[in-house]
């Protein structure tokens, strides 16, 4: 393959590895709802499964891959958005010309429900006790202008927006958390708070998000941006500018933000090098240049403590003026495919990997158990066949003897049921006290008397402890839950082992429900909160937006977590013992089938007859069910989603 030829394929890698994430995806939604019709036709849907199988597909198909940029200004982040995404306008789409620097926090993706648009947030929000969050589910607060994509010229001009400053005094721009308490002359602080993009850009259309933030002061007066939106990013790219290496702006930019997110996300985060065509010039020999770019890489690396693979040396500018002129040995001079091959394997295998235990996990586990009820089902109708077919030579009385022994069997069976239902009510009752351990209001009205804590204090230390207080409060809350959650895997294990021993009924119990890991989430969350307040970005802020930001982003966040705690919960309750109501209602059924089997043996040998016949047909269906089911589990296993098909 010659040099252009593999230039184009790294050049399509990005794109072909997205269609291909989306074609198994879908071939996940298929699989799924193929699993859903299969159950219907069996007979073996329940409203607990059908729940499950909604979820797994709401998981897969609202996924999307959010990539974040972060960059002090003038280091090309911007243009190397505009080269990844936006050449083909044939222009610099997103403002990034010298001395002209993205000022508000700015989201790009594909909103399939409405035209382009460009959507802003008026940077008076941030007086406001809501998130940006809050505010996207309200297009009323947002100043909407459509874009038309016929016309890059006109965009263009649009996006001019995102530049946008104004000048204010020092009192506003303090109430706004925008300048600290020393300053006394009018203040020029962004126009905007936040930016909203969509766009109708193939890669886009695919699930990519993108985030592009500003520079590390608008970082740190943003909570939100530096607490919730960075941290729960896909992929992180930081900026550095190849001709300056890592300045102090930089490496405080690393400690503050970019150094939390790769303690979560070690695999994720990529470091650009760009410019490198400024380490070049007429004199350079090619040996040279490369020369000064390895040294440059290295020492960034020495710097930020990270390996040489992690870095990508490219230059953004040469890539995006050589995808709009279709230069392919400038791109290929560009190096952007590394960055791109990047973006491609590391990051998508890895969101397929979560996806992968979100959803197929539970799908697989739920079809597994399914093949194991019509497996018990085949091997109780083949028992009820060889006591029938023991009946052609048997006396009247031994009929008699075995339809005793089977109506025995079947209060057996209705007692089991009985026993069942009791130890399900008692389950229950100990889960709906766990529910009222974690429910969100009490979380909320936590939050709030923390809150009112800070806003009296005059403090640091007193933000310290209204933060403390908080989290004490919920760890109380956590350490309660720890306990009762405990008491009902120990009651769950027992209610499994009883049935084992005493009815001799052996199925597979759910994994125990773990509160820890809301724990270790609640642990780390403090951590942040409480580096964040002693931040520089925390002391630009009075005390009364601090204690706002601290509502709306780390009791946001706590909030969150024990919401996600009471839905885990409340599915935990639903499946911890559905395997062991189907096999007792299988057993039961079952014994039902054998007593209207034996009381139609009076009509003679004509009906033992028919009955086998009718077993041997039902053995038959079941065999043909167990095949069906055995197909839909190695589609969701292992989809056939080749590469080599999207190209």
């Amino acid at each position: 393959m010659d040099t252009v030829s593999s230039q184009m394929n790294d050049e399509m890698n990005l794109d072909i590895q997205l269609q291909s994430y989306g074609q198994w995806k879908q071939s996940m939604v298929s699989a799924i709802e193929d699993y859903q019709c299969w159950l219907d036709d069996t007979a073996l849907s329940d409203t607990e499964s059908e729940l499950m199988l909604i979820k797994s597909l709401r998981l897969v198909e609202q996924d999307s891959i959010t990539i974040a940029f972060a960059a002090e200004f003038s280091r090309g982040k911007t243009e190397l958005i505009n080269a990844l995404f936006f050449s083909a306008a044939g222009m610099r789409l997103l403002p990034s010309s010298p001395g002209r620097t993205t000022m508000c926090p700015t989201e790009l993706f594909f909103d399939p429900t409405e035209k382009p648009y460009l959507r802003l947030l008026a940077v008076e929000t941030r007086a406001e006790e809501k998130s940006i969050d809050d505010y996207k589910k309200e297009a009323k607060h947002w100043t909407h202008i459509e874009l038309d994509c016929d016309a890059p010229d006109t965009m263009q001009d649009s996006f001019m927006e995102l530049l946008r400053t104004k000048t204010v005094s020092a009192e506003l721009a303090k109430e706004l958390g925008l300048a600290t308490a020393e300053v006394q002359d009018e203040v020029v602080i962004p126009y905007w708070r936040h930016a909203l993009i969509s766009f109708p850009h193939p890669l886009l259309e695919k699930g990519l998000r993108v985030l592009d933030t500003p520079g590390l002061n608008a970082l740190g007066s943003e909570p939100e941006l530096t607490l919730s939106m960075l941290p729960n990013a896909q992929a992180m790219i930081f900026v550095l500018a190849a001709d300056t290496g890592v300045t102090q702006s930089d490496m405080h930019m690393w400690q503050q933000h970019i150094c939390g997110y790769r303690s979560k996300h070690p695999d994720s985060l990529a470091v650009v090098l760009n410019k490198i065509d400024t380490l070049n010039d007429e004199l350079m020999s090619d040996a040279e240049w490369e020369q000064s770019i390895h040294k440059q890489v290295s020492e960034t690396a020495r710097l930020l403590e990270l390996g040489e693979q992690d870095i990508f040396p490219l230059s953004a500018k040469q890539a995006l003026i050589a995808k709009i002129k279709d230069d392919e040995q400038a791109l290929q001079d560009s190096r952007l495919a590394g960055l791109e091959g990047f973006l491609s394997e590391r990051i998508l295998g890895s969101q397929k990997e979560i996806l992968q235990h979100k959803v197929v996990d539970d799908v697989v586990s739920h079809m597994q158990q399914t093949v194991q009820v019509l497996q018990r089902r085949q091997q109780n109708i083949a028992t009820h066949q060889d006591d029938l077919q023991s009946i052609y030579n048997q006396s009247e009385d031994a009929t008699g003897e075995l339809l005793l022994i089977t109506r025995k069997q079947q209060t057996a069976y209705s007692k089991n049921l009985s026993h069942l239902k009791t130890s399900r009510h008692i389950f229950n009752s100990q889960i709906d006290d766990l529910l009222e351990v974690v429910n969100p209001e009490q979380v909320k009205k936590i939050v709030s008397e923390g809150r009112d804590e800070m806003v009296n204090s005059w403090t640091s230390v007193g933000i310290h402890q209204g933060m403390q207080q908080v989290f004490d409060g919920l760890n109380l809350l956590l350490n309660d839950a720890l306990g009762t959650s405990q008491t009902s895997v120990q009651l769950l294990a027992m209610i499994y082992r009883k049935f084992k021993d005493e009815h001799d009924i052996d199925v597979q119990k759910p994994d125990a429900f773990d509160a820890n890991i809301y724990k270790a989430q609640l642990d780390q969350l403090l951590r942040e909160g409480l580096e964040f307040s002693s931040s520089s970005a925390a002391a630009l802020m009075g005390q009364q937006t601090l204690a706002k930001s601290f509502v709306e982003t780390i009791g946001g966040q706590a909030v969150a977590i024990f919401q996600q705690a009471e839905a885990d919960i409340k599915a935990w309750k639903s499946k911890a013992l559905s395997s062991l109501i189907v096999e007792v209602s299988e057993q039961k059924k079952m014994m039902e089938s054998k007593l209207e089997s034996l009381r139609g043996l009076s009509a003679g040998q004509d009906a033992l007859d028919e009955k086998i016949s009718q077993n041997n047909h039902k053995q038959e269906l079941i065999a043909s069910k167990i095949d069906e089911l055995q197909a839909l589990l190695q589609a969701i296993q292992f989809p056939e989603v080749l590469t080599a098909d999207v190209a």
